[in-house]
């Protein structure tokens, strides 16, 4: 009734066996029990039991939560029905509850919760498997072999949130196809996907493989994914850092009309002249050069893949209609050309920069 407070509307609930009570699942407060809830809870009385508070709950507890009252909002004739582990006064409780929506004195909604005792005696390993599951960080769900999520654990709803179909999962729209092909093919899949979540695209490690559903027998699909984003950022940097590494190692210099100078500094590797490459050949159309100058002076090591490397560039400049020139070869980079009989594809060699400026 309309000017009713909690306390009157469940008046009638208070002499049941069966525990009742009330949970503010935003404040973390308990709003009301009856004297069964406060047996089950261990508290002396209704006053002590109101002041508890259970606002620093886990985040799994907290997303469960909110997930049940999201639900309970969405319909309020509706009922959750959920198996719980509670710990009052550090014992654990194994608990059956369903759960209704219940309209507290300033208008929000919170949960009436009836709470049956478990008699069925639980697989200790279980219950400790259970409780593992609901406190990782990795977000772990099992998924039918048509894409329907059987069940999924706080972290994975946190992510994605309760109800979410695997389909939103991620940006890549053939993923999902991937994941339940893995029913059939009995293959493990690993791959990295964007994930769509709540709090944007995040990069996920994914790994699915085949099981069995324990409820039903039947095939299942269990999906784990572990949040890398840092690591991909991480690798982005530093990919980024060394690609400007290179650019300063063999920076492309116009010292004259139509004479491009590229010094290259520190040592003559793979990865260096095959940047080198990506950068120069498209510059040397943008500038229209004619005649290209590679100083060597600076080159403190090379191996064997960056001298054909470098070989293969000098050939491709001669293919673009621009002379190569080579300065600064020193005697052990000499020893090298010979040994391997690496021929400088056609290069003008000169002694120095200046001298192969002059020349130019």
């Amino acid at each position: 009734m309309p000017g009713t407070s909690l306390a009157e509307r469940l008046r009638g609930l208070e002499r049941l066996c069966l525990p009742v009570w009330v949970f503010d699942a935003e404040r973390g407060r308990m709003a009301w029990g009856n004297a069964a809830a406060l047996a089950i809870w261990r508290s002396p009385s209704l006053e002590e039991f109101l002041s508890r508070d259970y606002s620093d709950a886990s985040a799994a507890t907290r997303t469960r939560n909110e997930s049940i009252l999201q639900k309970l909002r969405e319909d309020r004739d509706a009922y959750v029905e959920h198996t719980f582990t509670f710990y009052p006064r550090g014992e654990p409780l194994h608990l059956r509850c369903f759960m209704s929506a219940v309209e507290l004195d300033d208008g929000r909604l919170a949960q009436l919760i009836e709470g049956h005792v478990r008699t069925d005696e639980q697989d200790p390993r279980l219950l400790r498997c259970d409780e593992a599951l609901r406190h990782v960080s990795a977000m772990v769900a099992l998924l039918s072999v048509e894409g329907d999520v059987l069940v999924r654990n706080p972290a994975a709803e946190r992510a994605f949130g309760g109800s979410s179909a695997p389909s939103a999962w991620f940006e890549d729209e053939g993923a999902v196809a991937r994941l339940l092909q893995v029913a059939a093919t009995q293959e493990v899949l690993h791959e990295e996907l964007v994930a769509l979540t709540s709090d944007g695209p995040r990069w996920h490690a994914v790994e699915a493989r085949r099981t069995s559903d324990p409820a039903t027998g039947k095939h299942a699909i269990v999906v784990h994914q572990v949040d890398v984003t840092e690591r991909r950022e991480r690798e982005a940097l530093i990919e980024a850092q060394q690609r400007e590494i290179l650019e300063l190692s063999a920076p492309l210099l116009d010292v004259a009309k139509g004479v491009v100078a590229v010094p290259i500094v520190a040592a003559l590797t793979e990865a260096r002249s095959a940047e080198l490459e990506r950068r120069l050949l498209p510059g040397l159309v943008e500038r229209g050069a004619k005649v290209v100058v590679f100083d060597l002076t600076g080159a403190t090591a090379t191996d064997g893949a960056g001298l054909s490397q470098l070989v293969r560039l000098l050939s491709a400049v001669r293919l673009l209609g621009a002379r190569p020139m080579v300065t600064g070869v020193r005697p052990a980079l000499a020893r090298e050309l010979v040994q391997s009989g690496a021929e400088l594809a056609g290069a003008t060699v000169m002694r120095s920069l200046r001298d192969a400026l002059s020349f130019a």
